[in-house]
């Protein structure tokens, strides 16, 4: 893979992990009702199930090619679509003002803090459905095992990552106030990149049928 490719990977993968959800809540949460080091374990957790998933879409998307390989360019449009609607889900978030959920249990234990975060990634289907539309632009019958695991890994420590900074910056006040003053016009302009990047994508591969059509 090129610079480019893993560059893009990166950044596809870290709008992903900011965009706003269940995940969010509940490391903000865990923070909040405990300690730092309970969203710090959960967080690392979450990127773990992160990885899980990434590495299920990319040799799922591996063995569609080796079995039909005229599919990928049908996978990849529709990839690009749903991250078009992703960046327009971004553009327009409504952030709430509470993230407070009382219906979560808080941890007693690192042990319930690791299996609150694995299990809020693992339960969201989306997420598959996210590295597939990432991972379908990318993916090559050239690509070596260590170079699949390497975007998966890559996916989970940026998501990792990602909640670790968030659980640092909830114990900032000046930090956390900062986001939250800024936190539509971050979304804004990673809606406008995600859009952007999408369409190039959609190109790309309707490109593709039309140089078969000639």
């Amino acid at each position: 893979m090129s610079f480019f490719e893993w560059l893009t990977i990166f950044f596809v993968c870290l709008i992903g992990a900011m965009t706003p959800g269940p995940s969010l809540i509940v490391i903000i949460y865990l923070t909040n009702s405990k300690n730092f080091v309970s969203g710090f374990v959960a967080s690392l957790a979450h990127g773990f199930g992160i990885f899980i998933y990434a590495l299920i879409s990319i040799f799922s998307l591996s063995f569609v090619i080796n079995l039909l390989p005229t599919a990928i360019p049908i996978i990849q449009i529709l990839g690009a679509i749903f991250l078009i609607y992703l960046g327009y889900k971004i553009l327009f978030l409504k952030i709430p003002k509470k993230v407070v959920n009382n219906k979560t249990k808080i941890p007693k234990t690192t042990i319930e803090s690791i299996f609150l975060g694995l299990t809020t990634s693992l339960i969201n289907p989306k997420i598959l459905i996210f590295f597939t539309s990432i991972f379908s632009q990318f993916i090559s019958q050239d690509y070596s095992i260590n170079t699949k695991f390497g975007m998966a890994f890559l996916a989970g420590i940026i998501d990792s990552t990602w909640y670790i900074l968030v659980c640092y910056s909830i114990s900032i006040k000046i930090v956390e106030n900062y986001i939250k003053s800024k936190q539509k016009l971050i979304f804004f302009i990673l809606g406008i990149i995600l859009i952007i990047f999408s369409f190039y994508l959609a190109f790309k591969a309707i490109r593709y049928f039309i140089l078969i059509a000639n």
